[in-house]
């Protein structure tokens, strides 16, 4: 699925009932929240990155903050969150992502690079990279679909 890069985007939910929702970054960590036009100027910003050739691969993408210029969304220990750039393979296969077709029927899905299989997803207001394969939590394999999906929305930063 091709992306278009070097553009500012807002990722948003998909979830049915949710869709009010968008990626934002706060205190380093990823979470989802409402965000609508009365939103603050700092949440706007908290929720518009720019959408990058990914850092670990060019056919995959990868989330650069608009507001933390040189910070980018990567996983570590399942928790999604923005990390200033660091020059390792780690860091760049952490935040490199590569776009499949919406496996909850809609928008785009973002699948770890170094764990394929696991996915960019919200579970109760946070983000986290997750397989489907765990009992409970936000590794619950009865949500993984309807919860990993995306919107990329125009941005609500400029």
């Amino acid at each position: 699925m091709l992306l278009p890069t070097d553009v500012r985007r807002s990722l948003r939910v998909t979830t049915w009932g949710h869709t009010d929702r968008y990626l934002r970054h706060a205190d380093s960590l990823a979470f989802t929240e409402i965000v609508g036009a009365g939103s603050s100027a700092t949440l706007k910003q908290d929720a518009t990155y720019t959408v990058r050739r990914g850092l670990a691969d060019s056919s995959c993408y990868s989330f650069e903050s608009v507001n933390y210029p040189g910070q980018f969304l990567r996983h570590a220990d399942s928790r999604v969150r923005n990390s200033p750039s660091e020059n390792s393979a780690l860091f760049r296969q952490d935040a490199t992502f590569c776009a499949r077709p919406g496996i909850g029927g809609t928008g785009v899905t973002f699948e770890s690079i170094n764990l394929p299989g696991s996915f960019l997803r919200h579970y109760d207001s946070a983000v986290y990279i997750a397989s489907g394969d765990g009992g409970s939590g936000f590794n619950r394999p009865q949500t993984l679909t309807a919860d990993s999906s995306w919107f990329l929305a125009a941005p609500w930063a400029p």
